[in-house]
């Protein structure tokens, strides 16, 4: 017996359980549809599955989606790129983070698509609308988790760096980056959820090219198969971003403990 099996069989076991939930979400679904939801032309399991099957062989599906996580990336880029900066000046700083406590505490509760009516008069119903909804909704986890990483790194290995006279480019890359990274990624995750929600959102929205359009248009002629289709695909994508982010974190991460005892997953 190799000293893998335990995790591997542990890893089988949460595999059977996360296709038994998926087996059971899908048969209340095709109960609700066959019974409450019957008299609303709910749509079932097979008649979904035929629009989709129908759906993916189309220009127009893909390219919503491109567009749509296009949009998405753009937002978050910029975002963890502000978010990064503006955390670490934020976190290097006891006072800095004092004062800018109560602004941060304020600009994380404001609900982005509450700025959307001003926002789509200073954009219009175009992809910058949706870049910057994501914007002012995902750059707070990343600012948070930045300037709290920062904030903590231990007192000894700021003395350790000023005695062996680290230049600021090596006390980032070795005292700091290793210090913000897990409560970074943390951060990172939110962000990329909320990124792909607010680019959706802009689009059913505002009007503008994307799923988000597309799942209004099949709305408002009550094509409620097309519109589950595109909700489905929404929610795929959000699984599939947040993988992404997951196997990042354990490939920059191995080293931390989070990574190695599977708590990243």
């Amino acid at each position: 017996m190799t000293p893998s099996t335990p995790s591997a069989r542990r890893r089988g076991r949460r595999l059977v359980y996360r296709l038994a939930a998926i087996l059971v979400a899908v048969g209340v679904w095709q109960l609700f549809a066959a019974g409450p939801g019957a008299s609303s032309d709910f749509p079932s399991p097979a008649a979904t599955a035929r629009s989709a099957a129908d759906l993916v062989t189309t220009g127009e599906y893909w390219s919503n989606i491109g567009h749509s996580v296009t949009t998405a990336l753009i937002g978050l880029a910029v975002a963890i790129v502000g978010g990064l900066v503006i955390g670490l000046l934020i976190g290097v700083s006891p006072a800095a983070r004092r004062s800018t406590q109560l602004l941060l505490d304020f600009g994380r509760t404001v609900p982005a698509i509450a700025l959307l009516p001003l926002f789509l008069l200073l954009f219009g119903a175009t992809r910058q609308l949706g870049v910057v909804l994501i914007l002012v909704s995902a750059v707070w986890p990343v600012v948070i988790q930045t300037s709290y990483a920062v904030g903590q790194i231990s007192p000894q290995l700021k003395v350790v760096a000023r005695a062996y006279h680290l230049t600021r480019w090596h006390r980032l890359r070795y005292v700091v980056a290793p210090s913000m990274l897990p409560f970074v990624f943390a951060g990172l995750r939110i962000a990329a959820t909320l990124s792909l929600l607010m680019a959706i959102s802009s689009e059913f929205l505002g009007g503008s090219d994307g799923i988000g359009y597309v799942l209004l248009q099949a709305m408002q002629i009550n094509d409620s198969d097309r519109a589950f289709v595109y909700s489905i695909t929404a929610a795929l994508l959000g699984v599939l971003l947040n993988l992404v982010f997951v196997h990042l974190q354990r490939r920059v991460l191995w080293w931390h403990s989070s990574v190695r005892t599977g708590g990243a997953a």
